[in-house]
């Protein structure tokens, strides 16, 4: 799994920043694209450290990360059963966050 980690927090990035990009230009909502580019940017730092030497503390924040987008999106989901983008960023978010935990248990 540890070999996953560095991947799937790249993947999970440029998957918030895709969605953020989406957002602002079909609804031109700023917050989107702000909070999109935000935790593209939490994604890359906890990628970075990750690969750097910091295992613990980039899977930390990976993980961290990825639980609020959780908590933000799930309840959406629930309400409104899309699948995009609520139903993908809570499903490659809960995949994150079992790569994270892994890496941070071994």
């Amino acid at each position: 799994m540890l070999s996953l980690l560095v991947p799937s927090l790249v993947f999970y990035g440029f998957l918030l920043l895709v969605g953020g990009v989406i957002g602002y230009v079909k609804a031109k909502s700023r917050a989107s694209l702000i909070a999109g580019l935000a935790s593209a940017a939490l994604m890359g730092v906890a990628a970075y450290l990750a690969s750097s030497g910091s295992l613990a503390i980039g899977a930390g924040l990976g993980a961290v990360s990825a639980l609020a987008l959780i908590a933000r999106f799930l309840p959406a989901f629930l309400r409104t059963k899309k699948v995009m983008p609520p139903g993908v960023v809570v499903a490659v978010g809960v995949w994150v966050v079992v790569v994270c935990v892994l890496a941070l248990a071994r």
